[in-house]
């Protein structure tokens, strides 16, 4: 996917993720994934083992099996899932121009989101405690519909520029158009 301007459209500001991300990405996603399907791996061999001491009237089941494929399978899935994440940032890409905010990402399913000014309801600069640790930031855009969706702390914005060094930079420059926008109506 190409990003295609329109008709008087000039970009304003255009940006991607800092590599720091990972480090988030690991904690919250690679971590807890690797933890699911390790103990489904080891929920499995213990069945296997249980099944095969049965079916071989054995006293005592192998269970040896058990913590070797977690050691094995657990640097497995990680490594799989750093690949995938680090493709999936190389993708990311984030534009904000004089008529809407665009986000373009995605490996397995390509995405571009785009919401015009006259649709932007908030816009919201945050940290977590692991993105205050890396120094990273969350750029958030709402619209009508987003804002009230969730629990409240946890709203769902339409678009999440994740991963900034800067997010006031953009923040400030979409605050800025968006009152131009409504004062113009332009």
């Amino acid at each position: 996917m190409v990003f295609a301007l329109q008709g008087g459209e000039q970009v304003l500001w255009e940006g991607r993720p800092e590599k720091r991300i990972y480090v988030m990405w690991l904690l919250t996603r690679v971590v807890l994934m690797s933890l699911v399907i390790c103990g489904i791996l080891a929920y499995l061999t213990v069945i296997a083992c249980v099944v095969y001491a049965a079916a071989h009237y054995m006293k005592k089941p192998v269970f040896i099996l058990v913590p070797s494929l977690l050691i094995f399978s657990a640097p497995v899935v990680l490594a799989c899932a750093l690949f995938y994440y680090r493709h999936l940032l190389e993708t990311f890409h984030y534009i904000v121009t004089n008529q809407r905010c665009v986000f373009e990402g995605g490996i397995f399913v390509r995405r571009r989101r785009s919401v015009p000014f006259h649709k932007i309801t908030d816009v919201e600069v945050n940290q977590n405690i692991i993105e205050q640790g890396l120094g990273i930031w969350s750029l958030k855009i709402f619209t009508p519909g987003t804002g009230s969706v969730g629990v409240p702390g946890f709203e769902k914005a339409e678009i999440v520029f994740c991963g900034l060094l800067d997010a006031d930079k953009p923040a400030s420059i979409i605050q800025d158009t968006l009152k131009k926008f409504k004062a113009t109506g332009e």
